[in-house]
């Protein structure tokens, strides 16, 4: 019988041309105190990228959310230094936590970064879609 050698990690395949084909803004956030005691977050470092972003399995969100670590979808960017779970992803007013970053098959070519849903942006206007403020009379 011969022995092989055990494959301590998955081999991912990389993006075909044209996959990255969503504009994404990533950037990191900083929670910083305020003067009622609260805090708002601060966003010292972002840019723009191109990524490919795809929903996770029925079976990786029911597992993740099992153990408090929910994984909603996988984005997956050209390889850069220094994103940690600090950051988060915005493709238009969806917002993503990233939760792990990964170096796909130890490449640097591309990264992918498991993430958590948070749903949309809060509005900056302070009003409706229509950009009238609620309070108004």
């Amino acid at each position: 019988m011969k022995l092989r050698q055990a494959q301590t990690s998955a081999t991912y395949l990389l993006p075909d041309p044209g996959e990255l084909d969503k504009r994404v803004l990533i950037r990191k956030r900083v929670d910083v105190p305020t003067a009622d005691l609260g805090t708002e977050p601060e966003y010292p470092v972002s840019f723009r990228t191109w990524a490919k972003v795809v929903q996770t399995s029925a079976t990786t969100y029911q597992e993740t959310a099992q153990t408090d670590n929910v994984i909603t979808h996988y984005i997956t960017v050209r390889w850069r230094r220094g994103i940690t779970c600090d950051f988060e992803v915005v493709q238009g007013d969806q917002v993503y936590r990233v939760k792990r970053a990964r170096d796909l098959n130890s490449k640097r070519r591309y990264l992918l970064l498991e993430c958590t849903e948070l749903g949309t942006e809060p509005a900056t206007t302070g009003g409706n879609s229509n950009g009238n403020s609620l309070f108004s009379r």
